[in-house]
């Protein structure tokens, strides 16, 4: 276990963090709710690869968009790739998967897609992302303990 201060988003902040099992597939990395360092947890995040963490209904690191879709039942939005906000899922369209504390964030595993980058909406119906369903997978896995608002 190791306390560590990292870049922020866009590298404008940067945030004090906790890593356990850091440098190793299972490492998670706990974020700490504003005014509460080592005493309120905002959010575990895991993106090491080989990471052994699963939800209950089986999604890991490295699963599928389509894996993800068909376990949520609706549509997905989320943000073009390649940017600092890229590959976060914006919605869930009241699917399964929309009051879930658990989060993912998208990667392109295909860097032919020009169509799918920047700051741009994408979503699960959409013809180039339908091509792209089994090339994006998901890179990080989050535990939110808090909502929107807090």
């Amino acid at each position: 276990v190791k306390d560590e201060r990292i870049c922020g988003p866009e590298c404008i902040d940067s945030l004090d963090v906790t890593k356990i099992n850091a440098d190793t597939p299972k490492e998670i990395i706990v974020y700490w709710k504003d005014s509460a360092y080592h005493k309120s947890i905002g959010m575990l995040v895991s993106y090491a690869e080989g990471s052994p963490y699963r939800t209950a209904t089986g999604l890991k690191i490295g699963s599928s968009l389509k894996d993800i879709l068909l376990l949520n039942g609706k549509k997905i939005g989320f943000s073009g790739f390649g940017w600092d906000y890229g590959g976060y899922i914006q919605s869930f369209n009241n699917g399964k998967l929309e009051k879930s504390p658990i989060q993912f964030r998208l990667d392109l595993m295909d860097d032919t897609s020009t169509v799918l980058l920047g700051d741009i909406e994408l979503n699960t119906d959409m013809p180039a992302v339908q091509e792209k369903l089994d090339k994006i997978k998901a890179y990080q896995l989050s535990l939110v303990f808090y909502k929107d608002g807090e």
